[in-house]
């Protein structure tokens, strides 16, 4: 019954099952499915869709406050049976966006670890807008990615890296390759290779934008050609005539033998701002203070390495 507590209480944040589904991850059919069998087994009807879309009852509304309360308290008794569990090594569990994955997250574990051998770690990748809500939620230590989405949550601690400035990046052969300046207008004739941007992007952009579309919630700047990590946006910007917003440090190589061209444009949103957040109310164990210190070293080392 935790799992569709859980969904009820998501619905009751969104008050629209699209988004509601999107963010658990689901169809919203199966969302749907979930809520009713829910409201069988309890007996109570927890919402109710009418011309304004969906509102929670005044049942359902005392019925989820009291399974918020139940929610947090299985997650903290997961905590605790885990931690009864693990053996005398302590695991840390760190989750990490896709960009720090494949550049410098590898160099904090194997530092983390030359420093105590006796730890054990777990290192997962997520995608950037699932990074707060999984260390809010207890799944993990620490997190570390892009911090927009935990600027949101004031329950969580962040701890911003410098800020550091990307560029648009296309083939060597590009049409707009080796130009002195390129306009927004040019570079929007052309599709975007790259993950999911938040939706304020879109308003930056001009208004007929082959770069992209906002998501149908308005939540997403979804690029034409959706890709998860930085190797597949690089694959498919020197195949083809997409463009991608990446920090130059990550196509080193390819820049320098001139396969890819750092396009002359350089707007005040391609400051993206990565970082360590936690939670606030949660003390850090001993282990994850090492590793964000590690971290940040990692990280700084990784970009000054690379831009030389």
């Amino acid at each position: 019954m935790f799992d569709r507590l859980k969904a009820a209480l998501v619905l009751a944040e969104t008050l629209n099952f699209h988004r509601a589904a999107e963010r658990l991850d689901m169809s919203q059919p199966h969302l749907t499915r979930i809520i009713k069998s829910l409201e069988g087994d309890m007996g109570i009807t927890l919402f109710e869709r009418g011309p304004q879309g969906v509102c929670l009852t005044p049942d359902g509304a005392r019925a989820l406050e009291e399974a918020a309360v139940l929610v947090k308290a299985e997650a903290v008794f997961t905590r605790k049976i885990e931690a009864l569990r693990s053996s005398a090594s302590e695991t840390l569990r760190i989750a990490v966006g896709a960009f720090i994955s494949q550049s410098w997250a590898s160099a904090a574990v194997t530092a983390m670890k030359a420093a105590d051998a006796g730890i054990a770690i777990s290192l997962r990748e997520l995608d950037w807008w699932k990074l707060s809500e999984a260390v809010h939620d207890g799944e993990f230590d620490l997190a570390i990615g892009e911090l927009s989405e935990a600027n949101k949550n004031p329950d969580l601690a962040k701890e911003p890296f410098p800020e550091r400035e990307g560029s648009i990046i296309v083939r060597g052969g590009h049409q707009l390759a080796g130009r002195n300046q390129v306009t927004l207008e040019e570079l929007a004739r052309f599709p975007l290779a790259g993950p999911r941007l938040p939706g304020r992007i879109a308003q930056l952009l001009p208004p007929a934008c082959g770069l992209g579309a906002l998501s149908e919630d308005g939540r997403f700047f979804v690029p034409i050609i959706e890709c998860a990590t930085p190797r597949s946006m690089i694959d498919v910007v020197s195949a083809s005539n997409a463009v991608c917003m990446i920090w130059p440090e990550y196509c080193t190589d390819q820049l320098k033998s001139g396969a890819l061209s750092a396009l002359p444009f350089h707007p005040p949103w391609l400051k993206v701002a990565q970082g360590i957040m936690y939670r606030r109310n949660q003390p850090l164990s001993k282990a994850a203070l090492a590793f964000r210190a590690m971290a940040r070293s990692a990280e700084r080392q990784y970009f000054r390495h690379r831009s030389q």
